[in-house]
């Protein structure tokens, strides 16, 4: 056995780690998407065998899925109930990855960039992975053991170090060139880990004034209907849309029905009854209790000692109207039922009465029972409405129905349902009129109907009237910040006063000698790069601005900056400097690889298969 037998049991583990290991150290871009149309009618990317084409690389759907299944045994692991949002959020991830992973390798292979035998024995020997160093096969204390690795390296027990010695030739030594071939243009200069150094260290004391949107609102008139027209028609490329779809549905929640929370209430009686009549309370409580915080601790159900306005309304009230010793019948709350033993009462030194509780929560949940009525309602509902139409069905069952205007075929939830990516799907698939069979998700079972189509086009200037009423405020309200900024400093500097001394109107916020760094930011201004560049060039004494921040416009007054230590600096540079690579090599990349994407020909068929 010894350390390659736990390394071959580790080995898929291991593998799958390597495989996005150098991957995932870069920052992921955005997503590059919308389906080759012209590409799938003349039959060049099959949705059935191809799920995504990148470039000349074909995609297929059990590789993706498979990529899926890695990030949802990632959210499994943690303990966590999944959710349709897991799932999503899988799929996005799973996708974001699969394109990095191949448009990495694929400018790798244009590079020609390759690995040797030596190079991949230097490597193992002299700057081993970090998944390697990680390993605990690895590690002594927690740390990584350059002896035991290496014992290990020298003494293979079979041929363990194929995969490794294969995925360190093929993938990792060329992607590691590729980071130092993009690594060549970032150049770290000494005055930018000074700057830094500043940024972090010297402590500026300042007065400011800050004008925000806030301060100036109510005096922002409204734009008037022919300016929206006009914004409108200036910006018109950015309101196209693709085909739009027009769905109306109903819904069945997935909640508990009369008949569970009667049978939660009669088991939270049994439970009482059995505490009343000498069982263990806090056994009961580590028995039965489903309170979340109950389960992880097992601590008997003890609430400790509480006042009122801790707990929800009805348990409070039963709480604080039952003597101490006793436990009270089941007590309904939005939670479940609560079934309360006053252990203790006292007043506290502030003359408020507390009680010392514990309790038992029992849930009210939906049971299978109800699950079934509730899916073969929804069901019968689909057929009537398949055969007779609709509306009419709907109508004559007493059912509300619910509708979402101009759904995209890229959206991923429905109005009051939340995530229903198959019920997008069949709107987009199916024709109008179209009945779908039941769906369902997390919380509902639904039945939807294609009701009409919007055709690829413009969106209308009333649907985007509201949208070009807050983009035009916001200019106008930076405009008056602005304004109303350049009038203080002429006030300001007219007197001869400072900051600190001049007479501000009750909206605008003030700040008073405060003193930070700039990598804190200051009261009301936040970080902003135009106040960190104007402090750190300003000397004090100085009033400087209107500089603009993320919410209007301020004036500063530097009253001290303290002094640069040379000796703190010495002993931070070469921090500073790692950490400014690390900065640029993100960007590099992330600039690098978006240029990727923007030139790959990229066909996304997931549209077909969620």
């Amino acid at each position: 056995m010894g350390l390659m037998t736990t390394m071959r049991k580790r080995m898929h583990i291991v593998l799958w780690g390597l495989l996005f290991m150098f991957l995932l150290s870069m920052t992921i871009g955005g997503l590059v998407g919308g389906a080759d149309i012209v590409g799938h009618l003349l039959g060049r990317v099959n949705p059935a065998t191809t799920i995504a084409r990148i470039n000349d690389r074909d995609i297929s759907p059990d590789l993706y899925q498979n990529l899926v299944n890695q990030e949802i045994e990632k959210v499994r692991s943690t303990g966590q109930e999944l959710k349709d949002f897991h799932y999503q959020r899988a799929r996005n991830t799973a996708w974001e990855n699969l394109l990095q992973e191949v448009l990495v390798s694929q400018e790798v292979d244009r590079l020609n960039l390759t690995a040797s035998d030596e190079e991949v024995l230097f490597h193992l020997e002299n700057e081993p992975p970090s998944f390697l160093q990680q390993n605990p096969s690895f590690q002594s204390d927690g740390n990584f053991d350059q002896e035991k690795y290496m014992k290990a390296l020298a003494n293979p027990e079979g041929d363990e170090w194929i995969p490794i010695e294969s995925f360190l030739k093929n993938t990792y030594i060329p992607n590691f060139k590729l980071q130092q071939f993009l690594d060549q243009s970032i150049v770290i200069k000494e005055s930018d880990i000074r700057t830094e150094f500043k940024k972090r260290n010297l402590e500026f004391t300042i007065n400011a004034i800050h004008i925000t949107d806030n301060a100036v609102r109510s005096k922002v008139s409204d734009p008037s209907d022919e300016d929206l027209l006009m914004e409108y028609n200036k910006s018109k490329n950015d309101f196209k849309h693709e085909e739009l779809r027009n769905i109306e549905y109903c819904f069945w929640k997935k909640e508990p029905s009369k008949g569970d929370s009667i049978k939660a209430e009669s088991f939270a009686k049994e439970i009482a009854e059995k505490a009343r009549k000498g069982d263990d309370f806090s056994n009961l409580a580590n028995e039965f209790s489903q309170d979340p915080g109950n389960q992880i601790s097992n601590n008997g159900g003890d609430l400790g000692w509480f006042k009122r306005g801790r707990m929800v309304k009805p348990f409070e009230d039963a709480a604080f109207a039952s003597n101490k010793g006793t436990i009270t019948n089941p007590i309904k709350s939005r939670f479940g039922y609560h079934i309360i033993y006053v252990r203790d009462k006292r007043t506290n030194k502030d003359g408020d009465e507390e009680i010392l509780a514990s309790h038992i929560l029992l849930k009210i949940e939906t049971s299978a029972t109800t699950l079934s009525n509730l899916k073969r309602e929804a069901t019968l509902f689909s057929y009537d409405a398949q055969d007779i139409g609709f509306n009419t069905t709907a109508d004559s069952n007493k059912i509300e129905i619910y509708e979402q205007k101009k759904l995209k075929e890229d959206s991923f939830s429905i109005n009051t349902l939340g995530s229903f990516r198959n019920a997008v799907r069949f709107a987009f698939q199916n024709e109008i009129n179209s009945v779908s069979s039941i769906m369902e998700n997390d919380s509902y079972f639904a039945v939807f109907k294609v009701d009409s189509l919007i055709p690829p086009g413009i969106t209308s200037f009333d649907d985007v009237k509201s949208q070009l009423l807050t983009k035009i405020r916001r200019k106008l309200e930076k405009e008056a910040t602005l304004q109303k900024a350049n009038n203080l400093l002429i006030e300001i500097t007219a007197d001869g006063e400072s900051i600190g001394k001049t007479k501000i109107d009750k909206e605008i916020n003030v700040i008073e000698n405060e003193t930070k760094t700039l990598s804190q930011g200051f009261s009301s201004i936040g970080r902003s790069n135009f106040v960190n560049g104007a402090l750190l060039s300003g000397y004090p004494g100085e009033i400087i601005g209107p500089l603009e921040t993320t919410r209007g416009h301020t004036l500063l007054e530097i009253i001290e900056v303290s002094p640069f230590d040379s000796t703190e600096f010495i002993v931070q540079r070469e921090t500073l400097k790692k950490n400014l690579f690390n900065q640029k090599q993100r960007q590099v990349f992330e600039s690098w690889l978006d240029d990727l994407k923007s030139k790959a020909s990229i066909t996304d068929n997931r549209k077909y298969y969620y």
